[in-house]
């Protein structure tokens, strides 16, 4: 069994990347801009509520502990009562963005039609999840920085 890896905060805004993204992703909606609605949760406590509902969406087990070690939880919200209906191209461009800056995603779709709305103050009636991505930066050389090297010393 390998090691496991450890992720990271951005080492950059994280509000400037999003919209950075979120352009991106408007730039191929066009016209259905106001049919979408991203949310962004940085807050541990809010990831772990927003998880409990989200806990049937990701019933592998390697998956479910990858996800408690990632710091961002990003959620698309779809205006309509239909099946949503999720914009490839624009999601790929809005993900191209977060890959860039290095972040590593789980994208997954929602189950949950009536929870999660209501717990970021978006009405339930209007509003649809359709997925979710929970990001990190991987910290390649956490592993690395334990061993103290002979011919090096930190200060």
């Amino acid at each position: 069994m390998g090691q496991q890896l450890e992720f990271v905060r951005l080492n950059t805004s994280l509000k400037g990347l999003i919209s950075r993204a979120l352009s991106q992703f408007n730039r191929y909606v066009r016209d259905d801009v106001d049919n979408f609605h991203w949310v962004v949760i940085e807050d541990p406590e809010t990831i772990a509520r927003t998880l409990e509902v989200l806990s049937t969406d990701l019933p592998e087990d390697d998956i479910a502990e990858i996800v408690t070690r990632l710091p961002y939880l990003i959620l698309l919200f779809q205006r309509g009562d239909d099946t949503p209906s999720i914009p490839v191209e624009a999601t790929l461009a809005y993900l191209s963005i977060l890959n860039h800056a290095g972040m590593v995603t789980i994208l997954r779709q929602c189950s949950d039609s009536h929870r999660l709305a209501g717990m970021f103050s978006l009405d339930r009636q209007t509003w649809n999840p359709s997925i979710f991505m929970l990001a990190g930066v991987p910290n390649l050389d956490a592993q690395e920085g334990q061993p103290q090297q002979g011919g090096c010393s930190f200060f």
